[in-house]
């Protein structure tokens, strides 16, 4: 439901154009032909900030602690013709590393996390599930209403994505 309510607010910022194009022009965020499951995604809404900025429902089990507040980071979130919805974080100018380690860690108080290969630790809390990857030098978040299966399948893919592109 957050989520929702979050997709509903970047509609509003993308009409009135706050921080469109920086956002849109990111090559970090995922496009929808690479969440290639056999649905038709498009983009609901794309905004860029700080980790301070993002906004509270967007926030990895509710634990801001996670990155530091002054990173760049990156949101965009997608929606499925049936209905399903997904959301991407990424967040540059961190120790990736740390920030992994911090989303286990914080995470694990406020639910479960299970670290999978790739790596990806996958959080389930208030009956939410995110699934945290890391680059090289980013870090990133895939959440949504998908089967945690697939999220963890875009997790992954937006990892090797962010591995192509260059610091």
């Amino acid at each position: 439901m957050n989520r929702t309510i979050v997709t509903l607010i970047a509609l509003f910022c993308v009409a009135c154009g706050a921080d469109q194009v920086k956002a849109d022009e990111s090559p970090l965020l995922l496009k929808p032909s690479q969440l290639a499951d056999g649905r038709t995604w498009t983009v609901t809404g794309t905004s860029y900030g700080t980790w301070g900025d993002l906004d509270a429902n967007l926030v990895p089990c509710g634990k801001r602690v996670i990155a530091p507040m002054e990173s760049p980071t990156w949101w965009r979130s997608f929606t499925a013709a049936d209905g399903t919805t997904m959301t991407q974080i990424v967040v540059s100018g961190v120790d990736a590393m740390d920030a992994f380690k911090y989303f286990y860690a914080e995470c694990g108080a406020v639910g479960t996390v299970t670290s999978t290969v790739g790596p990806k630790n996958v959080a389930r809390h208030d009956g939410e599930v995110e699934v945290a990857a890391m680059s090289k030098n980013r870090f990133t978040v895939i959440a949504g209403t998908h089967s945690e299966k697939e999220l963890q399948r875009f997790a992954e893919i937006a990892r090797t994505h962010l591995d192509t592109i260059p610091s």
